[in-house]
């Protein structure tokens, strides 16, 4: 037997569907996923290579997520042998460079999902930049 989806929730699921790899105003975002945690964690992290493709500065100055209750960026800093991390208000990419969001670096913050996420589920996470721009990405949980 094979299943369909009604059409009126393909119409409604059809917006909020986001691919992949995500490009808004010159700015790319690659290889976007969540680290999956135990059930009951109230905080999880999230890692991107963002890249701006501009001769100009992109200033990332927020995130949000229908996902979750609260999105910050994060950067991990190691000082005499001790990690912390510390809240960046803001990142500036320059211009035609990359910046990776990965384990011990920079990330999301992540706090209080909405729901229990597993490996495979898509969470979408809307990058803002200076100027009002969103760009909204997809985020797969990965284990």
């Amino acid at each position: 037997m094979r299943w369909r989806l009604p059409v009126f929730v393909c119409l409604i699921l059809a917006p909020t569907l986001v691919p992949a790899a995500s490009e808004e105003g010159g700015v790319s975002v690659r290889d976007a996923w969540i680290r999956e945690t135990p059930a009951g964690m109230t905080m999880m992290a999230g890692y991107m290579a963002l890249r701006n493709n501009t001769s100009r500065s992109q200033v990332l100055v927020a995130a949000s997520s229908p996902g979750f209750a609260t999105v910050m960026i994060h950067r991990t800093i190691v000082k005499d042998g001790m990690a912390r991390m510390e809240h960046a208000s803001q990142i500036e990419l320059t211009p035609n460079a990359s910046l990776i969001f990965a384990p011990g670096g920079y990330h999301l913050m992540l706090m209080s999902p909405i729901r229990p996420l597993r490996a495979g589920d898509p969470v979408v996470i809307n990058l803002e930049f200076r100027g009002g721009r969103a760009l909204p990405v997809a985020f797969e949980v990965r284990k």
